[in-house]
């Protein structure tokens, strides 16, 4: 009998674990690969997520997020001959040439054009030195990471220009956060003016995901023979999006369709808290000279699955004093996770409580009830009054 239960506890532990701790999908042919909930950073799923990988022009995706987080999008840059003759990916930028920022924007993340990173890194560090500190500097003091360096700003190959899936995701999610990245991002086709020429530029996204995956929001595609195909992807759904990165994969597209559609089918969002719910409630003297209910000053969202074990536990003041106005704070709460700390709040009254007003209830009944709260309460204010 005792082993029957053992065998049942462990069969148990695995169905939760099933779904509480990332593991290997079938038919990843990543190196690395990872996907996380943007706003929470909860990852879903894992493989190898701290390997350190180059990871090619998926590189833009910070130079995008420098963009929007440091330039004029109106601002216009002179083309040095230094960006229009960078190797690689191009937007076709010409030595001489004035374009705004907002259309490097376009052609770096569309068009991947590695002359356009220059050219950004140039009018915003005043030169590509000066960007990648800056590249640097906001991955390890703004973002945390310690697990990314850039050498440059287009990902073309170097021995020290790496990342991680898990980090790459974390620069995705920030970069995201700006609306005028992730408007570019998940544009499909652009037409850019080209100076000098009576033609247009003519952009299209190189993610083909976008318009066939269902909810895709771009984000960049990476390629060179050290990095192998790196793709990074967001997709909304229901409220939710999530960010896909695959690092070395030669099946990149049926990867991230995969990977997306088996997590928005595992998991859903979900209000842990909300400032429009009571979860507890305060009372005075038993009740007898009044109560409110408690709400959280903070609402926590989530994404979660069938088997996540999420637990709210509260501690009420009951100590604070009359009068009590809607607002107040009286008391603190938790949010758990499986077990790890996930937020805390302050609980707040959702009703004056008035000396003046009689109590709620019957005031007789709650009375006789209640009479040595009352009679504590009452001493208690007594000698708060004397001490003061």
């Amino acid at each position: 009998m005792r082993k029957q239960r053992i065998a049942l506890c462990a069969l148990l532990a695995a169905i939760v674990a099933l779904c509480a701790m990332p593991s290997y999908a079938a038919g990843d042919s990543a190196k690395a690969s990872v996907v996380i909930e943007k706003n929470s950073g909860r990852v879903l799923y894992a493989k190898n997520q701290d390997w350190e990988l180059p990871m090619a022009s998926t590189t833009k995706i910070m130079t995008g997020y420098l963009t929007v987080k440091y330039g004029n999008m109106q601002d216009v840059v002179e083309v040095s001959e230094n960006a229009a003759g960078v190797e690689g990916s191009s937007m076709y930028l010409e030595k001489g040439e004035h374009i705004t920022m907002e259309n490097l924007l376009y052609g770096l993340m569309l068009q991947s054009g590695n002359d356009a990173a220059v050219a950004i890194a140039e009018a915003i560090g005043g030169g590509t030195d000066r960007f990648v500190e800056m590249m640097n500097e906001t991955a390890v003091n703004d973002l945390g990471l310690s697990h990314t360096h850039f050498d440059n700003p287009n990902g073309l190959p170097s021995d020290t220009h790496y990342t991680t899936a898990l980090e790459l995701a974390k620069i995705t999610a920030e970069a995201l956060k700006d609306p005028t990245f992730a408007r570019v991002v998940a544009t499909k086709n652009m037409t850019v003016p080209w100076e000098g020429k009576d033609y247009n530029r003519e952009m299209t996204n190189h993610n083909k995901l976008l318009g066939v995956l269902e909810g895709c929001k771009g984000v960049k595609t990476g390629y060179t023979n050290a990095a192998g195909r790196c793709l990074v992807t967001a997709v909304e759904r229901n409220g939710m999006e999530l960010i896909c990165v695959t690092l070395n994969d030669s099946n990149d597209w049926d990867d991230h369709t995969n990977l997306q559609n088996e997590m928005f089918s595992k998991y859903h969002i979900e209000d842990l808290t909300s400032t429009d719910k009571v979860i507890d409630k305060l009372t005075i003297a038993g009740g007898v000279l009044g109560y409110s209910g408690l709400s959280p000053d903070k609402t926590y969202t989530f994404p979660v699955c069938d088997n996540d074990k999420i637990e709210i536990t509260t501690e009420v003041n009951k100590d604070i004093e009359l009068p009590i106005a809607a607002g107040t704070v009286a008391g603190t709460g938790k949010v758990t996770v499986n077990g790890e700390n996930y937020g805390t709040f302050n609980l707040v009254t959702t009703d004056d409580i008035d000396l003046v007003k009689p109590a709620k209830g019957s005031f007789f009944k709650d009375l006789k009830n209640n009479a040595g709260s009352v009679f504590t309460y009452w001493l208690k204010a007594l000698n708060s009054a004397i001490n003061r």
